[in-house]
Order: C-alpha cells, then structure tokens, then sequence
C-alpha cells in the first residue's frame, strides 16, 4: 500500500464556534496519547478479540498534529494529551477537558495518513480506503468520524449543541442518493450515521434484528458524501 501524502498546516489557536459534535464514549474519535514517551496521534480499534490501540505511522503531518493537538490541549488547562476530531473537511477540532464546552481549531489536515495496524504489521490501516466495498458491507476498520442524523421523515441533519440547548442544521440541499445508501441499511426510523475523514459514510445496524445498544451493532459501509450536495465547510 502507498501511503497518502499527508500535509497538516497548523493555524493560530482559534476558538471553534462552527459544527462540532462526537458520539459519547471513546470509540468514534481520535486521542493524543503517550506512545514512546511522546504525545501522539493513535485511534482505537473495537474488533471481535478485543480492543486494539492504533499509533499513527510517523510522518511530518502526524509529528506536526501532534504538537498543535498537544498545544491546544494545554492551552485550554489539559495535559497535553486527550480525545480530538477531524472533520470531513481536514479540520482538526480539540475540544477542552474541563467538560465546559469549549472546542478549538488547531489547524487543517490534507489527507490522513496511515495507523499501524496490531493484527497485520505489513497492512496498516487506511481510513480513506473502501477498496471494493459496497453498500451494506461490514466496514472492517476503527468506527471513526463525525455523528449526523437522518431523520425518519427523510432528511439528512446536524444537531449542534449550544447554550441554549441546541440547533438542527440542514445542508444546503438533500442528497436523495446518499438518503437512498442509508435506507438500503436502515430501511426505517431515525439513523445516526458517521462521516469519517475522507468522507465516507458510516452507520452502525442491528447484527441480529435485535434491540440491543446502538454501540454494540455492526459497522456497515454506506458510501460517500457528494461535496456539492453536503454542507459548507465552516
């Protein structure tokens, strides 16, 4: 496997107003942890014989990350290390640890590079990669992205929490054929679906037709968003 040209440009530490969001728990994002005495990017992988902790495969995109993940960290009281987003559009989102709310820019990521993968050295873990997958195939790596909604009427959306509770936000026109993907696997109801770094759509289904926690169903490749259709980058 090639492994992707990734640049990241840090920007100054900025306050972050626009749509952030994150599933609860530790599973969906991504964290700064201490690997090797340094902090540094890894995500973590849910797989049928455990958990597994992936580390980012060095680069100059990963050390730079690190460091302004690492600085905003700091700046907003933490340690240094702890969960952080990128978005569908490359931005690297550091939400404070002091629970208030409060969410930073640390700048723009071009491309993801790869993780080390435990279970198989020599194939690491490519985000951007649906090789040939199709819809409604289990998606076979780390559930890693950001959370929108489709609406049981029909309508895709984004509900951004703020002082007042929060907000259900609309992009600028429906995507009929992505709304279609995610009926193909959810036929019914409410869904909560992911949009990971590179843009493909994620959603979690019922492996058994069961009513079990949300965090326990299968992962399932949806497809991907249609830039022009989806909402504006912030």
């Amino acid at each position: 496997m090639s492994a992707p040209v990734s640049r990241f440009t840090a920007c100054a530490l900025t306050e972050w107003t626009g749509r952030y969001a994150r599933i609860t728990g530790d599973r969906s994002v991504f964290h700064l942890q201490q690997v090797a005495d340094r902090w540094w990017p890894v995500v973590l992988w849910e797989t049928a014989e455990g958990r597994a902790t992936c580390a980012a495969v060095d680069c100059p995109a990963a050390r730079e990350l690190a460091k302004a993940v690492s600085h905003a960290k700091c700046a907003a009281g933490g340690s240094g290390g702890g969960a952080f987003v990128i978005n569908e559009f490359g931005q690297v989102l550091v939400p404070a640890s002091d629970g208030r709310g409060r969410c930073y820019l640390a700048g723009r990521l071009d491309q993801l590079f790869l993780f080390e993968n435990p279970f198989s050295p020599k194939e690491p873990v490519n985000l951007a990669a649906n090789g040939c997958l199709r819809n409604g195939d289990v998606w076979p790596l780390p559930y890693v992205g950001v959370p929108y909604n489709l609406h049981r009427a029909g309508k895709v959306y984004f509900f951004k929490q703020d002082k007042d509770g929060g907000r259900t936000l609309h992009p600028p026109r429906q995507d009929a054929e992505l709304i279609q993907a995610i009926r193909k696997v959810r036929p019914r109801g409410p869904v909560r679906f992911i949009v990971n770094p590179a843009g493909l759509v994620l959603t979690r289904r019922p492996s058994d037709g069961g009513a079990h926690a949300e965090e326990s169903w299968q992962p399932v490749f949806v497809g991907s968003i249609s830039t022009h259709l989806w909402f504006e980058q912030e």
